[in-house]
C-alpha cells in the first residue's frame, strides 16, 4: 500500500484489518486471515486469501499491488538481479545459455586467491575438450591443488615488468607472489564477478550481504597475471602482450582486461568502499578547529587539519574537504587518531567517491550541506555532541543507475569518429571476492570501471554460450543497440559529476547494458577483419606499422577510405560543416522474414535522412546496407549535440546513438595565402564567365584570419552564389560604427539602439560604491567628459594617500576611501613591510578593483584593446553613473580583504549615499551563519538592503563542484558567471601541412617560420617520473628542449599554463602547447607563445610527432572573433549550488558574462596593454549586473532592491545563440539549470519592464533568519533593533523569493508567493507551469487580475512527490503571463522520502 497514511502504528494495523473486512466479511474473520501487518517503514499487510478475494483487494483504492507469497533464497549481492539475471527466474539469458557452460573466460589481472569459495568447481562437468592452456606453479601457488574445473588455468608474467622495474623483485618487501596467486585482490574480485560460483552468506563487513555470484556462473576461468602490486599496480606492456598471445593460443571465448593506458590500475577509484564500518560510538563531543586571522576556517581544512590534543582526546572531529583527492581524508584521519580523537565527520565534494576509512575507526563522509548544519550547531551550542552509527545496507531505494563520477567520458581523443565508450555496466560498490579472507572475509566492495568491465565480460560470456557464432562485432552490435537509456524508475539515465547531468553517449556509449535485450537484438552491425585495416588505413596509419599489426602484407587504397563508413553500432561525426553522408550495414539475426522501419531523432540544428528508410529481409537477403546523411544550417561553432537511429519491426527496436559537432566554416581552407586567394578568383570567374569579369569585380580577398572575399554583385548574383558549395552566407556590405569590446552589446546594452541604456540615460545619476582593491584614477575609463555634476546627496569624501589626491576625483570618481586597520592588525606589522608593494591609499595595485569599477561605470574610450586583441570601444554598464570607490582588499600574501575593513567598507557607503553596492568578494565553504560577526558582506548587506541599497555579489570561483557556492543570504544579488561569443583563435600548423586550432592571447615574440616540436615525456629529464607530462618546473631536458615548441597535456588543476611554460623558458623551449581540460577564461604567458588546446587537440598533435621522423610546427598570431562561437555557457569556474547554508534560497539569482571580459587595469602591470586587461571569474561577473541594476534604479527610483532582484530573474533567459538551452562548461558539460545559472542569463531590456515583482520587505529576511533557528539575541545583533521570534511554519520556504527551492519534499508541501504588479494597472496574467520531473505541482488560483485597486495578489504552489525512490534535484518552471510579459521563476525540488526509505526522519517538508 506504499507509505503510511498515519504517524500510529496502531492506527494503520487497524485500517489494514478494516480493508480486510470488506473482503472476507467481518473483523473475526479478518483477524483470523492476517498473518502480518506493516505498519513502520510503509504501510501494508499480509494476509490469507483465495485467488479471488486477492484479486478483490487489488482493486480497493490506495491498493498499490497485491504480490503472492514465495519462498525466496538469500538475495545475490545485487548488481545481476539488478540486470535482470535473476538465478530464480527461468526465462532469461541466464538460464537459456546454460550460466555460460562450456565458455571460457581469459582474465588478464592480478591473478587470483584460488581458495575462495567463488571459485569451487562444484557441479560443473569437465574442461572443454578445445582447451590447451596450462596451470602454472609458483609462489604458494600449486598447479595440482589450485586448478579446478573452475579455473581450468593460470599463468604469470614478469620479464616484462623486471625489464622496467630495473631491479630485482623482492617478494618480502613488496608483499607479491612471484606466481599467479593474487597480492592485492583486484584480479580476484574481477574474476568472481565474471564467472564465480554461487556462494551463501556473504558481505563486506556486515555491509551488501547476501548470495554472491559471477554471471556466467558455469563459464570457465583461464587467469593470466600481468599485473604486479607495485607502485599502486603496475602492467607492463610486454607482458600483456604476451598474456594475449597465450590466451589466444589456449582457447578463450571472451577476454576480460580491467587495465588502462594512462590511469594507473589501482587507483583511488578502486577504493569506493561503504562508510563507518567500525564500532558504533554512542554520544561523544563534537570538534570543529577553528583559527585566528583572515582565514578563520583554515585550520578545520582536512589537509591541512591542526588540532590541540587536549580538545580533541575522546571527541569527534569535523573537518571539510576542498579537495578531490581522497588522500586529503587519510591526512585527517592520521592528525585525528594521535590527537585521541575517536570518530572523524568529512564534509566534502557531494560528487565525490566514498571512501573507507580502514580498521575499526569510525569515518562518516558528508556532502558540504550537511556539513554545515553540522557546523552551525558546533558553533550555536554551548557543548556540542555526535553519535555515530555504522552503515547500512539498502536494496532498490536510491535511484538508480547513474554513470559513475570516476567513469571516464568521451569523445574519443585518438579517433573522435569512435564512439567510446561502447556500454555502461555496474561499477560502484560491487561485492565480489578479494585475496586472503582472514583479512576482510574475502568479500569486499570496490568500484571502478574495473568492476564494470567484468559484468560486460560475463554477459558477453552468456551471450556466446547462445551465439557461438557470432562474431566479436556482433555481440558488441547486440549490447548496444539494445542497451537501455532510462532507469527501471522511468526516470532518464543521469551522470554523476560536478554537477550531475543527463547522461548522452560519450557518458555510457549506447546506455546501460540489457543482457535479455542483447540476446534478442533482432539486426546487429556485423564487421570482419577487412573492416578493421579499413579503420587502421583512414587513420592514416602507413602500410608498414598496419603490416606489423595484422601480421599480414597490407596495402591502403590510394584513395583512403572515411572512418565515418566503419561499421560501428553508432555513428559520430566530430566536424560537420554543412553535409556528410555515410553508410552502414546491418545483418538480419532474427526471423528470416522481417520488414525494419527507421526512426530518427535528430540532433538539435541537424537534419537527417535515412536512405532506404525501410529494409525488408527474407531468406535469400540477410544483410542490406543505408546511408545516412546529416547536414546543417547552424552558423555558431557548437558543442557536441544527441540524437539516435532507431530500426523497429515492432519486436525490435535497434538503437544506435548519432553524435554531432558542428563547425562553422568561417575557417580558412589553405595555410598559404595565395592558395585562397586564387579558389576565390576561380570561384567568382566560374560565376560570371572570365576570370576579367572576376578580378574587376573582386573588392578583397579575406585570406588570412579566413576564407571569404568581397565582390560589386547583383542582388541575383548574390542570391546565385549563395548556393554554390562552400559558402557559408552572402552578407551585403554597409556601414559599421565601431563595435564596443563586446560584452555589453552581447547582453543587448547597445548605445546606437533604443534599449534601456536610452531610457536610462545611461545610469545618469545614480551612484556605484564598487568594495574592492581601489581604482587606478588616470584610466581614460574614468573621465568626466559629458558627466553631470556630483548629486547633492552625495556625503563622501576623496580621501588622499600614496600617489593619491583630491585631484584624482571628478565627476565619474566622485570618492575614494581606504581601509586598511583590519588588514594590519591580523599582519601584526605596517603593510608596506610586506613582500608586495601596496599603495596606502585608494590606488589599486592589484588591478582588480580597476577592472570592476570600470566594467560597472567606466566612461567610453575608444580603441581599447588587449595588445591588438579584442579590439573596439569600451564602455562600463552604466556610463553615465558616479563611482565611489572603497579600497578595502590588499596586495598582502595570498590577497586579502579583512573582515573589519569589509563591515567599514559598507559602513561608510551606506553613509555616503551611494545607490548600489558592486562586491567581488566571497567567502569558501564552509560559510558562516548569516548571523555569525565573521560572515559581514551578510551582515554589512543586510543593513544596505534595509537602507534600500542593492547589493550585487559574485557567487565564488570554485565551480563546476555543486554546493560552493558563496554569497548566499537571500537579501543579496548573487552573480554566476558566463562565456560571451568572442573567442582568440589560433593556428597551430604543423609540419605535414595540416593546421588546427587553439586558444590564445599571447602575442609576444613568435617564431615566424616553422621549428621543432616535441612532447615532453621525450625530453624528460627523469623518464620514470612523470612530471614531465604537464612540464613540471626542472622536469625537461634543456639540451633536448631548447629551440622547441613544447607539447605537455594538464595532468591535473595544480599545474596550469602559465607554470607549464615557466619550466618551458627554463628549458630553452620557445613555444608551448598546453592540452588542458575543457576550461574557460585565457591567461597571457607573456614569456613565451603560449597556446592552450583540449585533449583532442593534443592527441592529434602527438599522433603527429610519434608518426613524422622530423616533427615540427609553426604558432600564429591569436585573432578575435565574435558571434561565431555558441553561447552563453555558465564557466568552469563558476561556483555552483545549492547554498550548503540556506538550500531553500535558490543561489545563484543570475548569470551574466565573466570570461575573458575586457577592462581598465592598472598600466604598472601590463606591457603593451594600453592599460587594459581580459580577466576571468565571477568577479567580473558580478559588475555586468551592478551596471544594470543602476540602469534599472535610474528608470524605476522607487523599486526596493528585491523588486530589482526580482525583475532581473523573472526576465532572464534560459536558450543560447543554437536555440538550445544554455549549457554549462566543466568536464562534465551538460544543459545548465537553476544551480547553474539561478533564474538565467541576464536580460537588461526587459529587466526594465518585468510584469510583475515579488518584493520582500526587512521583517521578511527577519522571519526567514527566525524560520533558520537563529536565536533572537543573535538576529538582534545583526539588525541592531530588539528581535523576538515567532515561529511560523515553512517560513523559509515561504520567504517571497523569485524562485522556489524545496530542499527536502517528503509528500507535500504548499508554498505561498505574492506578486505586486508594476506594469499596466489593469492586467490578467494566467500560469504556465512546467513541473519538475517526478513532481505534481498545482497553483491556485491559476489566474490574477489586477486593476486600479487590486495591484498585490497571492497565490499558493502545491508540491507532491510521485517518486517513492531517493533521488536527485530536479527542476522546472512557474511563469505568469499576460501574451505581453513573462514572469518567470525557477524551481528546484529534492524529493526525499526518507521516511520510505531509511524509516522516521525529522528533518523534511
Amino acid at each position: 500500500m506504499g507509505e503510511r497514511q498515519h504517524d500510529d502504528p496502531n492506527l494503520t494495523t487497524d485500517s489494514h484489518h478494516d480493508m480486510l473486512a470488506t473482503v472476507v466479511g467481518s473483523k473475526e474473520l479478518a483477524l483470523d486471515s492476517m498473518v502480518y501487518s506493516y505498519r513502520h517503514g510503509f504501510s501494508g499487510f499480509a494476509a490469507k486469501l483465495t485467488e479471488s478475494q486477492a484479486q478483490q483487494i487489488a482493486e480497493l483504492p490506495g491498493v498499490v499491488q497485491v504480490i503472492p507469497n514465495s519462498l525466496h533464497k538469500l538475495q545475490t549481492t545485487r548488481s545481476w538481479d539488478f540486470l535482470g539475471l535473476s538465478s530464480h527466474s527461468t526465462n532469461n539469458v541466464l538460464h537459456k545459455s546454460k550460466m555460460g557452460d562450456g565458455v571460457i573466460i581469459g582474465v588478464l589481472d592480478s591473478g587470483i586467491w584460488p581458495e575462495s569459495k567463488s571459485f569451487n568447481e562444484e557441479g560443473l562437468g569437465p574442461v572443454p575438450s578445445r582447451w590447451n592452456g596450462v596451470c602454472k606453479s609458483g609462489d604458494k601457488f600449486n598447479a595440482t591443488a589450485h586448478c579446478n574445473r573452475k579455473v581450468i588455468g593460470a599463468r604469470w608474467y614478469i620479464d616484462g615488468f623486471l625489464a622496467e622495474y630495473g631491479k630485482p623483485f623482492n617478494t618480502s618487501e613488496d608483499q607479491e607472489y612471484l606466481s599467479a596467486r593474487d597480492a592485492n585482490g583486484h584480479g580476484s574480485h574481477t574474476a568472481s564477478t565474471i564467472s564465480g560460483s554461487v556462494v551463501g552468506n556473504v558481505s563486506d563487513r556486515g555491509l551488501a550481504p547476501g548470495t554472491a555470484r559471477g554471471g556466467a556462473p558455469h563459464a570457465r576461468l583461464a587467469i593470466y597475471k600481468v599485473c604486479w602490486s607495485i607502485f599502486g599496480g603496475q602492467c607492463a606492456g610486454a607482458d600483456i602482450l604476451k598474456a594475449f598471445d597465450d590466451a589466444i593460443h589456449d582457447g578463450v571465448d571472451v577476454l576480460s582486461l580491467s587495465i588502462g593506458s594512462s590511469i594507473p590500475l589501482f587507483s583511488d577509484v578502486d577504493q569506493r568502499d561503504g562508510i563507518a564500518t567500525g564500532k558504533e560510538i554512542g554520544f561523544t563531543g563534537l570538534v570543529y578547529p577553528e583559527a585566528k586571522g583572515l582565514d578563520p576556517n583554515a585550520a578545520g581544512m582536512c589537509h591541512d587539519l591542526s588540532l590541540n590534543n587536549t580538545n580533541a582526546a575522546g571527541k569527534v572531529v569535523l573537518c571539510f574537504n576542498s579537495l578531490p583527492q581522497r588522500a586529503a581524508t587519510i591526512t585527517a584521519l592520521q592528525v585525528v587518531r594521535e590527537a585521541g580523537g575517536v570518530g572523524l565527520i568529512v564534509a566534502k565534494n557531494p560528487v565525490d567517491i566514498l571512501s573507507s576509512c580502514g580498521g575499526d575507526f569510525p569515518c562518516i563522509e558528508v556532502d558540504y550541506e550537511i556539513g554545515t548544519r553540522i557546523l552551525f550547531y558546533f558553533r550555536s551550542t554551548r557543548s556540542p555532541r555526535v553519535k555515530l552509527s555504522p552503515s547500512r545496507t539498502f536494496v532498490g531505494k536510491p535511484v538508480s543507475p547513474k554513470v559513475a563520477y570516476f567513469s571516464a567520458r568521451g569523445p574519443n581523443s585518438i579517433a573522435p569518429a569512435i564512439l567510446k565508450p561502447d556500454i555502461t555496466a555496474p561499477g560502484a560498490h560491487i561485492l565480489a571476492a578479494s585475496q586472503d579472507p582472514s583479512i576482510d572475509g574475502g568479500y569486499v566492495m570496490r568500484s571502478g570501471t574495473s568492476m564494470s568491465t567484468p559484468h560486460i565480460s560475463g554477459i558477453v560470456a552468456l551471450l556466446k554460450a547462445l551465439h557461438p557464432n557470432w562474431s566479436p562485432a556482433a555481440v558488441k552490435s547486440a549490447l548496444i543497440t539494445t542497451a537501455w537509456q532510462t532507469a527501471p524508475s522511468g526516470l532518464p539515465l543521469f551522470a554523476e559529476g560536478t554537477p550531475q547531468k543527463l547522461a548522452n553517449p560519450f557518458d555510457f556509449g549506447g546506455g546501460f547494458v540489457n543482457p535479455n535485450g542483447a540476446a534478442d537484438p533482432g539486426l546487429v552491425y556485423d564487421m570482419g577483419t577487412t573492416d578493421y585495416i579499413h579503420y587502421l588505413c583512414s587513420m592514416a596509419y602507413d602500410n608498414s606499422a598496419i603490416s606489423q599489426l595484422t601480421g599480414q602484407s597490407i596495402v591502403c587504397p590510394s584513395r583512403k577510405p572515411s572512418i565515418l563508413d566503419i561499421n560501428l553500432p553508432s555513428i559520430t561525426i566530430p566536424s560537420l560543416r554543412n553535409s556528410v553522408t555515410v553508410t552502414r550495414t546491418v545483418t538480419n539475426v532474427g526471423a528470416s522474414t522481417s520488414s525494419y522501419r527507421a526512426a530518427i531523432e535528430a540532433p538539435f540544428g541537424t537534419n537527417v535522412t535515412v536512405k532506404p528508410d525501410v529494409l525488408a529481409f527474407n531468406s535469400a537477403v540477410k544483410k542490406i546496407s543505408f546511408t545516412v546523411t546529416i547536414s546543417t544550417t547552424q552558423m555558431v561553432n557548437t558543442g557536441y549535440y544527441f540524437g539516435s537511429l532507431t530500426w523497429t519491426n515492432g519486436a525490435h527496436a535497434v538503437r544506435i546513438p548519432l553524435s554531432v559537432h558542428i563547425v562553422y566554416m568561417g575557417q580558412k581552407k589553405h595555410d598559404d595565402p595565395e592558395t585562397t586567394k586564387k579558389s576565390h578568383h576561380k570561384m567568382l570567374s566560374n560565376f560570371l564567365g572570365s576570370k576579367e569579369a572576376a578580378k574587376s569585380s573582386i573588392l578583397y580577398s579575406y585570406r588570412h584570419g579566413f576564407s571569404g572575399f568581397a565582390a560589386r554583385l547583383t542582388e541575383s548574383q548574390a542570391e546565385a552564389i549563395a548556393d554554390f558549395p562552400g559558402v557559408v552566407q552572402v552578407i551585403p556590405n554597409r556601414i559599421h560604427k565601431l563595435h564596443t569590446t563586446r560584452s555589453w552589446d552581447f547582453v543587448g546594452i547597445n548605445q546606437h539602439s533604443s534599449n534601456l541604456l536610452r531610457k536610462s540615460n545611461m545610469g545618469e545619476g545614480t551612484i556605484i560604491g564598487v568594495i574592492d582593491s581601489g581604482v587606478w584614477p588616470e584610466s581614460e575609463c574614468f573621465n568626466d567628459e559629458a558627466m553631470g555634476p556630483v548629486p547633492l546627496r552625495w556625503k563622501g569624501i576623496c580621501q588622499q594617500g600614496e600617489r593619491f589626491n583630491s585631484t584624482n576625483c571628478n565627476k565619474k570618481l566622485i570618492g575614494a576611501r581606504w581601509f586598511v586597520k583590519g588588514v594590519r592588525d591580523e599582519l601584526k606589522m605596517p603593510i608596506n613591510e610586506t613582500d608586495t608593494t601596496e599603495f596606502l591609499s585608494p590606488r589599486d595595485l592589484i588591478g582588480h578593483g580597476t577592472h570592476t569599477a570600470s566594467t560597472a561605470g567606466g566612461y567610453f574610450v575608444e580603441k581599447a584593446n588587449y595588445r591588438g586583441l579584442a579590439a573596439g570601444l569600451a564602455r562600463g554598464g552604466a556610463p553615465l553613473a558616479h563611482l565611489a570607490i572603497y579600497k578595502a582588499c590588499w596586495s598582502i600574501p595570498n590577497g586579502g580583504c579583512s573582515d573589519a575593513d569589509l563591515l567599514k567598507a559598507f559602513d561608510k557607503a551606506i553613509h555616503d549615499g551611494v545607490d548600489i553596492i558592486s562586491l567581488s568578494v566571497g567567502d569558501d565553504i564552509p560559510l558562516f551563519s548569516y548571523v555569525d560577526q565573521r560572515d559581514t558582506i551578510a551582515i554589512g548587506s543586510f543593513h544596505a538592503v534595509a537602507k534600500g541599497i542593492s547589493v550585487v555579489c559574485s557567487a565564488g570561483n570554485d565551480g563546476p563542484i555543486s554546493q560552493t557556492i558563496s554569497n548566499t543570504a537571500p537579501w543579496l544579488i548573487t552573480v554566476a558567471a558566463t562565456t560571451i561569443d568572442r573567442a582568440f583563435p589560433t593556428a597551430i600548423t604543423l609540419g605535414n601541412n595540416r593546421t588546427i586550432w587553439g586558444q590564445s592571447i599571447d602575442i609576444g615574440k613568435h617564431y615566424p617560420g616553422f621549428t621543432g616540436l616535441t612532447y615532453s615525456e621525450r625530453i624528460a629529464v627523469d623518464p620514470t617520473d612523470d612530471s614531465a607530462k604537464d612540464c613540471q618546473l626542472g622536469s625537461l631536458n634543456a639540451t633536448k628542449a631548447a629551440g622547441k615548441i613544447i607539447l605537455c597535456f594538464s595532468k591535473s588543476h595544480q599545474q596550469d599554463m602559465v607554470s607549464a611554460s615557466k619550466s618551458v623558458l627554463e628549458a630553452g623551449g620557445v613555444g608551448l602547447i598546453f592540452a588542458d581540460f575543457k576550461d574557460d577564461g585565457l591567461v597571457s604567458c607573456n614569456i613565451i607563445p603560449c597556446i592552450r588546446v583540449d585533449y583532442e587537440v593534443g592527441t592529434q598533435i602527438l599522433s603527429y610527432i610519434r608518426r613524422a621522423r622530423s616533427p615540427s610546427a609553426k604558432l600564429s598570431f591569436p585573432r578575435t572573433d565574435i558571434g561565431k562561437w555558441v553561447s552563453p555557457r555558465v564557466a568552469t569556474f563558476s561556483s555552483r549550488g545549492p547554498s550548503s547554508m540556506s538550500p531553500a534560497v535558490l543561489k545563484p539569482d543570475i548569470a551574466a558574462p565573466g570570461v575573458d571580459i575586457l577592462a581598465a587595469y592598472p598600466p604598472v602591470h601590463t606591457k603593451h596593454s594600453n592599460g587594459f586587461a581580459l580577466l576571468s571569474g565571477t568577479s567580473m561577473a558580478c559588475p555586468h549586473v551592478a551596471g544594470i541594476v543602476a540602469l534599472v534604479k535610474s528608470v524605476h527610483q522607487n523599486w526596493s532592491p528585491a523588486a530589482i532582484r526580482s525583475a532581473l530573474v523573472t526576465t532572464a533567459y534560459q536558450i543560447g545563440t543554437d536555440g538550445t538551452s544554455i549549457s554549462q562548461d566543466g568536464p562534465n558539460s551538460k544543459v545548465a539549470d537553476a544551480f547553474d545559472l539561478g533564474g538565467g542569463h541576464v536580460n537588461p531590456n526587459i529587466a526594465v519592464d518585468p510584469g510583475l515583482i515579488y518584493n520582500i520587505s526587512t521583517d521578511d529576511y527577519v522571519q526567514f533568519l527566525c524560520s533558520m533557528g537563529y536565536s533572537s539575541a543573535s538576529i538582534t545583533s545583526l539588525t541592531k533593533t530588539t528581535i523576538d521570534c515567532v515561529e511560523k511554519s515553512h517560513f523559509e520556504l515561504n520567504l517571497n523569493l523569485p524562485s522556489i527551492t524545496i530542499p527536502n519534499l517528503k509528500e507535500t508541501v504548499t508554498v505561498t508567493r505574492t506578486v505586486t504588479n508594476v506594469g499596466h494597472f489593469t492586467s490578467v496574467y494566467k500560469v504556465i507551469v512546467e513541473a519538475p520531473y517526478g513532481i505534481k505541482m498545482t497553483v491556485k488560483p491559476q489566474t490574477l487580475s489586477f486593476n486600479s485597486t487590486t495591484q498585490i495578489l497571492s497565490f499558493q504552489v502545491t508540491f507532491s512527490s510521485t517518486q517513492k525512490l531517493y533521488g536527485d534535484y530536479k527542476f522546472g518552471s512557474l511563469t505568469w503571463t499576460d501574451g505581453k510579459h513573462l514572469v518567470r521563476i525557477p524551481i528546484a525540488v529534492l524529493p526525499s522520502n526518507l521516511n520510505h526509505i531509511y524509516g522516521n526522519v525529522e528533518d523534511g517538508w
